[in-house]
């Protein structure tokens, strides 16, 4: 008998990590109206018990940071997915393309493109927005550590909905990563934001693009920082340990 309740859907083997902050790029800001309204910023603001410490170890305004996936399960470290929300703000939707979640008033029930091949038309159908169909969004959410935080041992959680750039960026450099070492685990990678001006016409509006990029160079110095709270061997390839 095990020291924990058996639970299959976890699976075996698999690092479970609890959450200890988030990150944004994004904020709120006072207008001369004196009402707040959001804009984008080029780095990254902590949210939570431990913002304290990730500024600590980061500074303020950090555009580049280093992070550690603690798995290869995309579903749990590099989620990307559908959702479908109503004016107010409340998920209404969510699925990968295939199977979609809805919510019935008590659970998020599953119905699948193959019984259902207008799902998402029909979900905007019985939903309606402002938005319209548009009110689709892909988010992409990150869940890493950040072993410049030192002290505390969890995740760090990061979503974007820049399906236009940030989004692809972040996935090919993580299914790339993970196509050619088999697992993505013993990498270091450095997550960077950073303003891209628009190319519509008569316009200098600019937005934030975020980019994973691996950094073997770091490898060894971040093994080193670490070492003294956690055991960042245990996240290395053999050659590292």
């Amino acid at each position: 008998m095990g020291g924990r309740i058996y639970r299959p859907e976890q699976g075996a083997g698999i690092l479970e990590l609890p959450e200890i902050g988030r990150l944004h790029i994004g904020k709120k800001q006072m207008g001369q109206n004196g009402k707040e309204y959001p804009v984008s910023v080029d780095y990254f603001i902590p949210s939570g018990k431990y913002a304290g410490m990730f500024a600590q170890a980061l500074g303020e305004k950090p555009a580049t940071i280093q992070v550690v996936f603690p798995s290869d399960e995309a579903e749990k470290v590099c989620n990307e997915r559908y959702e479908y929300r109503d004016d107010k703000g409340a998920l209404v939707a969510r699925g990968d393309g295939r199977i979609f979640e809805i919510w019935d008033g008590k659970k998020y029930a599953p119905y699948s493109v193959d019984q259902y091949p207008d799902i998402m038309q029909q979900i905007t159908a019985n939903n309606p927005t402002k938005r319209g169909a548009e009110n689709w969004d892909i988010v992409l959410t990150l869940r890493f550590i950040i072993p410049a935080v030192r002290g505390i041992v969890g995740v760090w959680q990061f979503s974007t909905k820049g399906k236009a750039s940030s989004i692809r960026n972040i996935r090919e450099s993580f299914d790339g990563v993970q196509a050619m070492r088999g697992t993505v685990t013993g990498t270091v990678f450095d997550l960077s934001v950073q303003f891209a001006k628009s190319n519509k016409p008569n316009t200098n509006s600019r937005y934030p693009v975020v980019s994973l990029v691996a950094n073997d160079n770091r490898i060894a110095q971040i093994r080193d920082a670490m070492a003294p709270t956690q055991n960042l061997s245990l996240l290395l390839p053999g050659k590292e340990k």
